[in-house]
């Protein structure tokens, strides 16, 4: 089940949001005048009445062409496509991922299991195709759609696989009197089952949701910080401890928990709330996005370009037989006696750094900047994120050290006010 924070006192749409999104934009590649940007939104507009009014795979139609006559789309753009093709991709999985899906069926006496494996088979296909829409979009633009289905498909998971059956009973009892919006019943069996499991996730959860609907925002604060203390390496509970401090005004504290949160998953969903927060103080993030229309190195990939005839990126690309010897499917580096870096993306840039001292071109002077002061990992791992090397982030992120660095990276080079 989804939900929406979302309340009768303010309602929040996707195409707000959206809009909300294009102003958070790191490179100036990107930037746009207001005409510009008035223009872009009408064109994708069109495209979404196609989608909502004609048909889906119209306004996606539409929409790509659209995006295809562009040299530099804008997030609206890149958040509207994976919205609609998370909306299709949903549909799909409705069909075919829920215990009533359509039964594909084979003939033969192992039919169960082959019917079972294509439908397993197709979903994936499905699951992989969206996931490759939201990569594109988090590497041509800041698209906090991208990422945030991105944490919520591949990082995410379900904690609460050993509850004992009757707290299980409760729990979706009041599940259907949540839905039914019977907040007081739904409370009630909800404690029931924390009652009987303490450490219930998804019912501390869902009493924050209760809260919320109400508009309780101090009392859905304290169940979704309980949650949080259950399952701190879950993005989504973060997110909501975030809004409910933007609700009661917290802002000080919302800031914190943003810091806290780029430490488990980096994405620009949680960097434009951060940028949201930062206004209040006449600030923003100047993250030193280095705009690349290639994916990151990737050790497993033997087929990735040399990117022979970019001088400075194929010395990247090269870093990567440099370390193979040592290094796994994820990038990360075994220790060795020939190089100190722990993490492929990290080594690489600095590869490239080294290779170049008197020619890096001038989106480049900050990560040489970061190299020489010794935040290169936190500048590489976090301002630069792809979801395509989490595991290495996911590593780094296991030091104490490693989260207080990056948040005093933050800090002292990447928040700065609007004035600078």
């Amino acid at each position: 089940m989804e939900f929406s924070m979302n309340t009768k006192k303010r309602t929040v749409t996707w195409k707000n949001l959206m809009l909300m999104s294009m102003l958070f934009i790191a490179s100036a590649a990107f930037s746009q005048t207001q005409a510009e940007m008035l223009k872009d939104e009408k064109k994708i507009d069109k495209c979404w009445k196609v989608y909502n009014k004609k048909s889906r795979s119209k306004g996606v139609e539409k929409l790509e062409k659209y995006m295809d006559d562009q040299v530099f789309n804008s997030n609206y753009a890149y958040n509207s496509i994976v919205e609609m093709k998370y909306k299709t991709y949903k549909s799909l999985m409705d069909i075919f991922g829920e215990d009533d899906a359509i039964n594909v069926t084979v003939e033969g006496e192992e039919s169960d299991s082959l019917s079972n494996a294509f439908q397993t088979e197709i979903m994936a296909i499905f699951k992989s195709n969206f996931v490759n829409v939201c990569r594109e979009s988090t590497l041509r633009a800041t698209s906090s759609y991208g990422d945030k289905y991105l944490s919520r498909l591949m990082i995410d998971f379900k904690p609460d696989t050993l509850v004992g059956e009757k707290a299980k009973s409760y729990f979706d009892e009041g599940k259907q009197f949540f839905v039914d919006d019977d907040y007081e019943l739904a409370d009630m069996n909800f404690k029931k089952a924390i009652g009987e499991v303490p450490t219930y996730y998804e019912a501390h959860l869902f009493i924050g949701y209760n809260f919320w609907l109400q508009e309780k925002y101090d009392s859905a604060l304290v169940y979704f910080t309980a949650g949080k203390e259950l399952q701190p390496n879950l993005l989504s509970i973060r997110l909501h401890v975030i809004d409910a401090l933007i609700e009661q005004g917290l802002f000080y504290r919302a800031k914190k928990e943003c810091l806290e949160a780029l430490t488990v998953y980096p994405g620009y969903n949680v960097k434009s709330a951060l940028n949201g927060i930062l206004a209040k103080e006449n600030k923003v993030l100047d993250q030193h996005r280095i705009l690349r229309t290639f994916y990151p190195n990737d050790i497993a990939d033997d087929d990735q370009s040399s990117l022979e005839g970019l001088p400075l990126w194929e010395d990247y690309r090269a870093a990567k037989e440099d370390v193979r010897k040592y290094c796994n499917d994820d990038g990360i580096i075994e220790e060795n006696g020939e190089f100190e870096d722990r993490y492929l993306e990290v080594y690489s840039y600095r590869k490239m750094l080294e290779a170049h001292p008197n020619d890096l071109s001038s989106d480049l002077h900050f990560a040489d900047k970061m190299r020489e002061e010794g935040f290169l990992e936190p500048y590489v791992l976090v301002c630069l994120f792809h979801y395509d090397f989490f595991e290495q982030f996911k590593d780094y992120m296991s030091s104490e050290e490693n989260r207080a660095k990056t948040i005093e990276f933050y800090e002292k080079y990447i928040i700065v006010s609007y004035n600078n």
